[in-house]
């Protein structure tokens, strides 16, 4: 099929579903230049803007099969790129990463020390493994959100559903990640306590931003 006459939802279907490689190609054509332009005045740079852009859609091309749910491409294109130049830019500026005052002191010493690294592993394996077994939506939701750094606003555009909706897509999806590490939070904590600090283990675990 002849992918210059397909909208970009459509290109973005094809990825999905048929991992049309031509369909990433014409999408890259098409938004190339023009991301190229949005990033310059981010990164600072051309040749940085052009880096983060074919990055951007390096990324798109291997989380193709999670992108079902994106109901406008050329949104999560734009926001995916200027989250990915502030990143570069951050790390360029040599800036420290966002602090974690709100994750429980206790739990960030057990992470930090040496004979947690494997179970840092683990966590990080299941809390993946979670998110795969989530509803499509709310997958979706939740992986803009935390993964890509989105605004619920700007994931609520991009997924075409209300920002309410990805209120309650993200309560459920940090439910159901949090009831998969029950095991990994220490007993003495119990009912919603115990609930709330395995939330706040995911967002610890989980990049807030980039991808």
């Amino acid at each position: 099929m002849e992918t210059a006459s397909l909208s970009a939802e459509e290109l973005l279907q094809r990825m999905v579903l048929h991992d049309d490689q031509a369909a990433l190609s014409e999408l890259f054509t098409r938004y190339y230049a023009q991301l190229v332009a949005f990033a310059l005045p981010l990164a600072r740079s051309r040749e940085l803007a052009e880096e983060v852009v074919s990055d951007v859609f390096l990324k798109v091309w291997q989380k193709r099969a999670t992108l079902a749910e994106v109901q406008n491409p050329a949104s999560y294109l734009y926001v995916a790129v200027r989250n990915q130049a502030l990143n570069y830019r951050q790390k360029a500026e040599n800036q420290p990463a966002r602090p974690l005052e709100d994750v429980p002191t206790e739990l960030l010493v057990e992470l930090s020390t040496p004979e947690r690294t494997m179970l840092y592993g683990e966590l990080y394996a299941e809390i993946q493994q979670a998110v795969h077994k989530l509803p499509p939506q709310c997958q979706m939701a939740f992986r803009l959100v935390r993964e890509d750094g989105l605004k619920y606003k700007e994931a609520a555009a991009v997924m075409g559903i209300s920002v309410k909706t990805v209120e309650v897509q993200m309560g459920i999806a940090l439910r159901k990640i949090s009831h998969a590490l029950q095991a990994h939070v220490p007993q003495r904590a119990t009912g919603t306590n115990r609930i709330m600090r395995i939330a706040l283990l995911v967002l610890a675990l989980l990049p807030a931003a980039g991808w």
